[in-house]
Formats: C-alpha cells, structure tokens, sequence
C-alpha cells in the first residue's frame, strides 16, 4: 500500500465519519431453543438405535422429531423478533 494520497485506503469502519451505527457487535439475547434443538437431534439418533427401537418402537425418535420441530419453530420465531427489533437502517 502507498503514502499517496491519491491512494487512500478505503475503510468504512476505519474512517472517522462512518458513524456509530457498527461499533460494537450485535449479539444476540441469550436462548435455549439451540441446546433443545441439540437434544432433540440426540433423542432421535438414540431411537434409531436397533436394541432401543426394538424396546420401545418408533415411539422415541418420533418424540425427538415433534420436539424438534417445535425448537425449530421457536428458535425461528425469536430470530424473526429479534430482527424486527433492530433498527430501521440495519435492515439491509
């Protein structure tokens, strides 16, 4: 990169007037639908285990499917109310 001023380096976050609107990091709120959905997976890949499936039939992993369907749709739905709240110009 060159000291020319002709060549001046192109920084957004980095220039003095590029406002406030990214200085700290959008986090997002703290949730539980990530841990149900890692559950859910467990609780289905444990029904289709053969001694189990064989114990309690399909009964297992169809419960898994139902829960995480249901973490899915919550976990959805948060994001989609979490991005509603953000202001107007972070809507890109």
């Amino acid at each position: 990169m060159s000291d020319d001023p002709g060549h001046a380096h192109l920084d957004a976050a980095a220039s003095p007037d590029a406002g406030e609107a990214h200085s700290t990091p959008h986090l997002p709120p703290p949730s539980f639908a990530p841990i149900n959905v890692a559950f859910s997976l467990a609780l289905i890949f444990v029904g289709f285990l053969g001694d189990i499936r064989n114990a309690v039939g399909p009964a297992m992993w169809l419960l898994g499917l139902i829960w995480l369907i249901a973490s899915l749709a919550v976990w959805a739905l948060g994001a989609r109310r979490e991005y509603l709240d953000l202001p107007e110009e972070a809507h890109h």
